[in-house]
């Protein structure tokens, strides 16, 4: 990753895609062992909580540890007047494992947030970083939107699910995308396997069922995501795209954490190997890739 005889600076874009996000575990733990080490990062959503995590000094299996003893009871708090999560028990989680401020994170970090009011897409990178990480995450119908400086804002995988553009504003030469969208193509899940009534009470609450209304509300903002991200990248590509294979898995399929991760590491070790960055086997030694220059200095909007 040299270009005329100087180091790139790496930027990793990780996008949003509720429980799939667990991808992006796998996806580290493959550059990790290619020895390719990010300098900037942008997320959205999912990929927006991950990736601070990250720029604040946790490797790969430091997130596969913290997600895997993660309880929905940790993150929800559900709010009976809104009808919707209520988003202070994630604020609490994300304020016990990140530093107050973007200027304290260990890496450069972009978040992308929607208004809501004006349709615009918001990139947030300096002040509060945990307020801007639970606007970024806040999944449209299910956590309330967060007053910023005057703008109200939602999840940033509303209008872009994929921000590879983001990394350009902290001036990243080389991007690596990491892009968990729900796939326009996927599986429909029917409901003929009911159960009794404590089964299917059960497998609600555990996310593993929807009720048909939900199912098609949730399956039609897929495949919208999806046609906008692909339209997305098609102005603003990465010079290297990952995309694990997981049409079967949903937002919320918080329960197959273990089977996602490994589908994202698999998927990362392929496209690696593909661009020459892993070795194709133990005869052959990867790519050198440099890691030791110095990062440029933080910019900010």
């Amino acid at each position: 990753m040299t270009k005329a005889g100087r180091r790139e600076r790496i930027g990793l874009v990780l996008s949003g895609g509720g429980a799939r996000g667990f991808a992006h575990i796998g996806v580290l733990r493959a550059l990790e062992r290619a020895g390719i080490e990010a300098d900037v990062v942008a997320g959205t959503s999912i990929g927006a909580i991950l990736g601070a995590l990250y720029c604040s000094g946790y490797r790969a299996d430091d997130l596969y540890a913290l997600a895997e003893r993660l309880t929905w009871r940790d993150v929800i708090d559900v709010s009976l007047k809104a009808g919707l999560i209520k988003g202070q028990k994630l604020h609490q989680f994300l304020a016990a494992h990140l530093p107050p401020t973007f200027e304290e994170l260990q890496k450069p970090l972009v978040v992308t947030t929607t208004d809501v009011e004006t349709g615009a897409e918001v990139f947030l990178l300096k002040g509060d970083l945990i307020t801007a990480v639970r606007a970024s995450s806040c999944f449209p119908g299910a956590f309330e939107p967060v007053q910023v400086s005057g703008q109200t804002l939602a999840d940033g995988g509303i209008v872009n699910n994929l921000p590879v553009e983001a990394t350009a504003v902290l001036h990243a030469s080389y991007t690596i995308a990491s892009d968990v969208t729900p796939p326009r193509r996927a599986a429909v899940l029917t409901t003929t396997r009911q159960g009794n009534w404590w089964e299917r009470m059960v497998a609600t609450v555990r996310l593993e069922r929807r009720n048909p209304m939900v199912q098609m509300l949730l399956r039609s903002s897929d495949i919208m995501q999806s046609i906008l991200t692909d339209i997305q990248y098609t102005m603003h590509p990465a010079e290297l795209r990952i995309q694990p294979r997981m049409p079967h898995i949903r937002l919320e399929s918080f329960m197959a954490f273990r089977e996602i991760v490994a589908l994202g590491e698999r998927e990362a070790t392929r496209v690696l190997e593909q661009a020459e960055l892993l070795p194709m086997s133990s005869s052959r030694p990867p790519r050198k890739v440099s890691t030791t220059s110095p990062r440029a200095p933080r910019s900010g909007t």
